[in-house]
């Protein structure tokens, strides 16, 4: 799959990986930011995990 990560301070792009990978970029990079947003959004941070990866998918039309 492709990736272009939605945090704006980011400028993380992969092609050709799983989600797996970037799922552990976000939990590297980005997990203070994801908790913010649980706790300011009252949803689980796996929830938020969820949507930053779907936001996150780049789906290249061939």
């Amino acid at each position: 799959m492709n990736f272009n990560c939605v945090f704006p301070s980011c400028s993380y792009k992969r092609n050709g990986i799983e989600e797996e990978e970037f799922l552990n970029h976000l939990k590297e990079e980005h997990h203070a930011e994801m908790l913010d947003i649980s706790k300011k959004e009252n949803m689980p941070i796996n929830m938020v995990q969820m949507i930053t990866i779907s936001n996150s998918k780049v789906f290249i039309n061939s």
